[in-house]
């Protein structure tokens, strides 16, 4: 059982971007990435590519942990890759991930998850949240961006999602999370919290992607210190 756990935990990671910066020819775009399983496998995921010069990202955090989650997390980003290609509208991609999940989830599992398509020549961000936690703009200032709140995907089909728009400037940087990060809790059962989380991301000396995902990992382990892993973690930052 072991051996086949690593050996599931080695393709769940294959499915993730996982080489930064994943675009060195680009210097219109920095991304960096990162993502820590509470158990063997975990229910998290990220991805991101560009097409017609736009990002498709996502972020994603399926409901529970370990296998049954790895195997949602799988159709999940398998789901988000073949929408995306034929379609650019946020809320669609995730209205057809929900119906095309809802169809044949007998478990009633769920994932939050957050879609998002940056023009990458205009800084135009069109997006759209299903129940996932709301992403930081970090720039001159720091503020969650808003969200407007939906179901996550997978419970039921033809629930209705909306996209939202902003323009990212030149140097601003988007960080996204689970709440892996927010829930993660010291040997007291307290927990990280947004407030420590956004102290984190005002104290920054830079707000590149790399030292972003690095500042706020060194924040956690030490909050955390010697209590086990709860959830799985995962952040992922881009910066126009």
């Amino acid at each position: 059982i072991e051996n086949e756990l690593n050996i599931a935990r080695s393709i769940q990671m294959a499915m993730l971007p996982k080489i930064f910066p994943p675009y060195p020819d680009r210097d219109d775009l920095e991304m960096f990435g990162s993502l820590v399983p509470a158990k063997a496998v975990g229910g998290d995921l990220y991805d991101f590519y560009i097409r017609d010069e736009k990002l498709f990202f996502c972020i994603g955090d399926v409901s529970g942990k370990g296998v049954p989650a790895y195997l949602v997390m799988a159709v999940t980003r398998s789901l988000f890759r073949m929408l995306s290609t034929r379609e650019s509208s946020p809320e669609r991609i995730v209205s057809q991930m929900n119906d095309s999940m809802a169809q044949t989830n007998e478990a009633s599992m769920f994932v939050t998850l957050f879609v998002g398509v940056l023009d990458l020549p205009t800084g135009r961000l069109r997006y759209c949240s299903a129940g996932h936690c709301p992403p930081v703009l970090v720039g001159d200032t720091v503020e969650m961006m808003h969200v407007k709140p939906f179901l996550p995907v997978g419970p039921m089909p033809d629930l209705k999602f909306e996209g939202e728009e902003i323009i990212i400037h030149s140097r601003d940087t988007i960080f996204l999370y689970t709440d892996g990060l927010t829930e993660a809790e010291d040997v007291s059962h307290g927990q990280f919290g947004v407030d420590r989380m956004m102290e984190v991301l005002k104290r920054l000396e830079t707000n590149k992607p790399k030292a972003i995902l690095e500042q706020m990992t060194d924040a956690v382990q030490a909050f955390v210190g010697d209590a086990k892993q709860s959830d799985d973690l995962t952040m992922l930052a881009l910066k126009l």
